[in-house]
């Protein structure tokens, strides 16, 4: 796969990522207080699969679509620095903000141990022949 065709997949997964998490930013309540849960989701669910993707990848081998999947889709659907600016700059106390920005951070990690467990299953016979197809295309 050319390196443009892998910029090209993470572009396309990016703006798909973002996107969604702009559309649940709007869906999911934003707290009652100044946690902003909306966020705290997004980041744990996108942790959750990125790490998943990645662990699909390397317990199976060379997967196409990766760049679109990993970095592209779940690269612009988190959003880290949006969590830790809106707790920084909303007024609220430091010692919220910082037990929402390591809460967050701790739900995140144990979203990405899910996911890599999730993802990290060796390969069944369907899943070698479709790699084999693939890198004889």
């Amino acid at each position: 796969m050319t390196r443009a065709r892998q910029l090209a997949l993470v572009l396309v997964g990016g703006a798909l990522g973002g996107a969604l998490r702009i559309v649940l930013s709007e869906t999911l309540p934003h707290g009652a207080g100044p946690v902003p849960w909306d966020l705290v989701v997004i980041n744990v669910v996108g942790s959750l699969g990125l790490a998943w993707a990645v662990a699909f990848t390397q317990a199976r081998g060379p997967w196409a679509v990766f760049p679109m999947v990993g970095p592209g889709f779940f690269g612009g659907f988190t959003t880290f620095s949006s969590i830790a600016a809106l707790e920084w700059s909303a007024g609220t106390s430091t010692g919220l903000a910082v037990i929402v920005l390591v809460g967050t951070m701790a739900a995140a990690v144990a979203g990405a141990l899910l996911g890599w467990r999730l993802g990290d299953r060796p390969p069944t016979p369907l899943d070698e022949a479709a790699v084999f197809a693939e890198e004889n295309e």
